[in-house]
């Protein structure tokens, strides 16, 4: 987690989700929602977050599947 943490800038930012590692930089200035709700996120274990804001929506884990760079390990 801490190379996440690590990642917690506009210009690098990683999120963790369920155990996946995303690279969301790319996404900051493409999400429909703002750049803003992103770089919140950005360093986080943002699992609950992604939760509260995508659950029950029709897969929005496809479009994010394209931002996973690996996965969190212990």
């Amino acid at each position: 987690m801490a190379e996440v943490e690590d990642n917690d800038a506009p210009d690098s930012c990683w999120a963790v989700m369920d155990g996946a590692v995303y690279d969301l930089t790319a996404w900051i200035d493409e999400h429909p929602g703002g750049g803003a709700r992103i770089e919140q996120l950005c360093g986080t274990d943002a699992s609950e977050a992604f939760d509260a804001q995508h659950g029950g929506q029709e897969n929005p884990e496809e479009q994010l599947s394209e931002f996973e760079i690996g996965v969190l390990s212990d």
